[in-house]
């Protein structure tokens, strides 16, 4: 099976019957006119369950996972007419239009939607709005700590976010930048995985500059504060870096420091089921990706395993594999590919529910590990925390053929319909389980063969 291609259609919303695309900029209409898209104002509700408030302009674009917020995006629709013989563009006077986004943080009790966000709605905060922990009435609660760190989300910087992880050196992504900061010292560290990208950096820097201009109050900072920024690469980071997590333990997390690659490449996510009859893979896209970001690609195609060897549905992860948070409970029956390619095959691998490797969960901004799911899994005898190569997997299911004594014990191999044990048998070994050949038996009716399976202790 091929490996799906990336979908190149451009990232866009349709408001009102008219696709604001990215939310800003010059654009085309569907009837070839050209427009352009400005921000007018912004507003913002936080809801609670029996009430609601306006949020204050400085806490604009400051968001907490276990809430839910209104967002009222006011923008100016122009039509830009082109003069003869110049290339400059002559804006013509348009409308101002409304939308209203229902942002529900991923720890609120109604559907989740963080980390689904389009592009319009991030540029609304011009890359500072941040998700902090826990919920705007709990704000003293969070703010205990000295030290915050959060991980950066985006490819543009106008489109940039933070979302706040465990202040440990285990939320250390090679892949990305973080933002560690001390609450009482109104410092910043600026932090850059080795493998963090151009345009991942820069977003990161304008998230900084963000904080710094507003030192929003949700962060623990307040207007008087006067932010420093550091800013520090994987590798080299000063020793007040190492004193906010803790302490400094590179095998805390998926270190790439020694690892040759470059990494400049997106990893995809997919769904595979065969619960329909008809296998399937459904692929996660980041509603935010830019697709000019997505031109080279190399795949790396991992499986994770539920109990009884099912597939495990994941949700909605950000191409760059830094967006998943949400882990679906479905146990699916198992169905497994490999990805090919022609030149040089990826390797595919089978991980299991609970025991999940850091190399994979390092590819998300944080992983919530779930011990009870881990005892579970670990109660099936042939589950370990050795990664499977799915080739090897295939193999084993796709094995036509045992010997005698594999089908007489118990548990019967995975795969193995234990209704019709007699078509695993060589006809050597056929012929000694029933005392008869293949062509004898299938002459028989099916209450007589069943009745013989059973003698034999083959049903």
């Amino acid at each position: 099976m091929l490996m799906v291609p990336v979908s190149q259609a451009a990232v866009g919303t349709v408001l009102d019957g008219f696709n604001v695309c990215r939310g800003y900029g010059q654009i085309q209409g569907d009837d070839g006119r050209q427009c352009e898209i400005t921000t007018v104002s912004v507003d913002v509700w936080h809801i609670l369950e029996f009430d609601y408030s306006r949020l204050p302009k400085q806490s604009i674009g400051q968001f907490h996972e276990g809430d839910a917020y209104v967002v009222k995006w006011k923008y100016m629709l122009s039509t830009t007419v082109g003069q003869r013989q110049k290339t400059e563009h002559v804006r013509v006077a348009g409308k101002e239009k409304c939308a209203y986004f229902f942002w529900q943080g991923r720890h609120s009790p109604v559907q989740v939607l963080q980390g689904k966000e389009p592009p319009c709605f991030l540029q609304c905060f011009d890359g500072g709005m941040i998700v902090h922990a826990g919920r705007r009435e709990e704000e003293e609660e969070n703010t205990q700590s000295d030290w915050r760190l959060y991980c950066v989300r985006g490819e543009v910087p106008m489109e940039g976010n933070l979302i706040e992880v465990a202040c440990h050196c285990s939320s250390l992504r090679s892949r990305t930048s973080m933002i560690l900061l001390n609450v009482n010292n109104a410092v910043i560290y600026l932090w850059h995985g080795c493998k963090a990208q151009s345009h991942t950096r820069e977003v990161g820097r304008t998230a900084t500059d963000r904080i710094k201009e507003e030192c929003p109050l949700e962060a623990g900072l307040h207007s008087s504060s006067k932010v420093t920024i550091y800013e520090c690469d994987e590798g080299s980071e000063p020793l007040g870096f190492w004193d906010a997590l803790g302490r400094r333990d590179r095998k805390a997390y998926d270190c790439m420091l020694q690892d040759p690659g470059k990494f400049n490449f997106t990893p995809r996510l997919f769904s595979l089921s065969s619960s329909s009859g008809e296998f399937t893979a459904t692929e996660f896209m980041y509603p935010s990706r830019l697709t000019s970001l997505y031109s080279l690609l190399t795949t790396i195609t991992r499986f994770t395993s539920g109990r009884a060897g099912g597939l495990k549905k994941t949700s909605l992860l950000d191409p760059h594999g830094y967006d998943g948070m949400q882990i679906g409970r479905a146990r699916w029956r198992p169905c497994y590919s490999i990805a090919k390619n022609s030149k040089k095959p990826p390797k595919s691998y089978l991980i299991h529910a609970g025991l999940e490797p850091l190399t994979f969960t390092n590819m998300f901004p944080s992983w919530e590990h779930r011990e009870d799911i881990a005892q579970i899994t670990e109660r099936d005898a042939e589950v370990s925390n050795q990664i499977i190569l799915v080739e090897d997997v295939l193999a084993k299911l796709c094995k036509k053929i045992y010997p005698l004594a594999e089908v007489l014990a118990r548990p019967l191999p995975e795969g193995v319909d234990p209704l019709k044990l007699e078509i695993y048998l060589s006809d050597k070994d056929f012929e000694i389980a029933l005392e008869m050949s293949r062509e004898e038996y299938n002459t028989l009716p099916s209450w007589k063969q069943v009745n013989i399976k059973k003698a034999k202790g083959l049903f």
